[in-house]
């Protein structure tokens, strides 16, 4: 199901995408996938987006299930989050086009519906590809400031996950595949729509099966981790985006699909733990130097993402003050973990940009052949860093947050995800 928005509409992915779009690259497009073992069934659906939110998530999920009757809890909806898309969540410097949105979910529903008519006997087998794109991009700098760059002993997860779903006797209906790395191939000085790396690599498998199946992408656990690009263009789009596709394509070679695999779905909300309310004094001090910190800029030639970040942290300071009048006030940051089984396979999802580092805790807890970790599923609400990463610093822990919230999270934070997967994990067993 396509997509693409129209041209002149508000770009997402950066803080410095103030212009709008100049023109379509390649189309943006939703599939879906929806998986019956006879007692229940499941929808997983993935969208040529930068993110959704929780709430525009919750939303989509709910009308599947009042229309399509797949329960809003066994349909897991995530996003190839490619920078290059279009804006859908309201950030500094721009409002989404309310008519796209409109019209984005009536489309996004119609995925799965269009999946639904086509159900047919299957089976499923999944595997995971050894493949190098992604680069922590935690760099330590001068002073020992950590700050947007390459990290090449940082982690970044080497795999590509790949769940295959093939009708008996011909060939695959359905591939769904993750890479953990950031679809940034294009900067923030691009200007046209697509699907980015993500995008292409969805294309060169749908075109080796001559575009019979749908090719799902799925964001891993990539919250710490850019994809590894040498140039900023759209031959470099093509070039990494061909060589995950090919990497997909051979792993499929090797997975043996069976049939008769049953399903399970369970998934638990956690509260993350966050900072400690500042007084209103102490709040007030950071509105002010905020404050200062953007008027130092404006005027002497700063780019517009700078300006906007600023801006951005302005007005979360601004909201802090709010509730350190009112603590009452204070929003919970809430993760969903959600755990779909199927058979000796589970997809893990996070309603979060995931660091990961959490990949090889999940892999750790699970008792399951493969597990598959998928990051900005069902929204996305924040980022979830390390615990180590708090004393470091950085976009992540500091300037993130306020793209969610008001209250900043705490390294606490580590040890209750990983809890909860681990208890998703053993619910999938039970």
């Amino acid at each position: 199901m396509e997509i693409t928005p129209p041209k002149g509409a508000p770009m997402g992915g950066y803080l410095g995408h103030a212009e709008p779009a100049e023109d379509v690259h390649d189309p943006l497009f939703a599939r879906a996938l929806v998986l019956d073992d006879g007692r229940q069934r499941v929808a997983i659906l993935s969208a040529d987006l930068p993110e959704v939110s929780p709430a525009f998530a919750a939303d989509v999920r709910r009308r599947i299930e009042q229309e399509l009757g797949v329960p809003a809890a066994n349909t897991l909806f995530t996003v190839t989050h490619t920078h290059a898309g279009p804006l859908v969540v309201a950030r500094p410097g721009g409002s989404p086009d309310v008519l796209y949105l409109e019209n984005l979910r009536d489309k996004l529903v119609g995925a799965v519906r269009a999946a639904l008519r086509t159900l047919r006997p299957a089976r499923v087998g999944a595997g995971r590809a050894k493949v190098h794109l992604g680069v922590n991009r935690r760099e330590l700098a001068a002073q020992a400031r950590v700050v947007m760059g390459r990290n090449p002993a940082g982690y970044a997860s080497p795999y590509a996950y790949v769940l295959a779903v093939v009708e008996e006797g011909r060939g695959p209906i359905a591939i769904l595949f993750t890479c953990g790395a950031h679809p940034v191939v294009l900067g923030p000085e691009n200007r046209a729509i697509s699907g980015d790396y993500a995008g292409c690599a969805e294309r060169v498998v749908e075109e080796n099966f001559g575009g019979l199946p749908a090719a799902l992408f799925a964001i891993g656990f990539a919250g710490n981790v850019n994809v590894n690009c040498s140039r900023r263009d759209f031959d470099e789009v093509e070039t990494i985006g061909s060589a995950l596709g090919r990497a997909v394509l051979e792993e499929l070679k090797v997975i043996r699909p069976v049939r008769g695999l049953g399903l399970a779905v369970r998934s638990q909300r956690v509260a993350l733990p966050t900072e400690p309310v500042p007084s209103r004094d102490e709040a007030e001090r950071r509105l002010y130097l905020e404050r200062e910190a953007l008027a130092s800029i404006l005027g002497r030639g700063e780019d517009k993402a700078e300006i906007n970040r600023r801006r951005l942290r302005v007005e979360w300071a601004a909201r802090l003050v709010q509730v350190a009048s009112q603590p009452e006030s204070a929003a919970p940051v809430e993760l969903e973990v959600q755990g779909i089984a199927i058979g000796p396979t589970a997809l893990v999802g996070a309603s979060a940009e995931v660091f990961a580092e959490y990949e090889k805790a999940l892999q750790g807890a699970s008792p399951f052949a493969l597990t598959i970790p998928v990051g900005c599923a069902n929204g996305t609400m924040a980022c979830v860093p390390t615990a180590a990463a708090f004393d470091e610093g950085g976009y992540e822990v500091e300037t993130a947050p306020c793209l969610f919230g008001t209250l900043r999270l705490s390294p606490e934070v580590e040890a209750v995800v990983q809890q909860a997967f681990a208890r998703v994990l053993v619910d999938l067993t039970g």
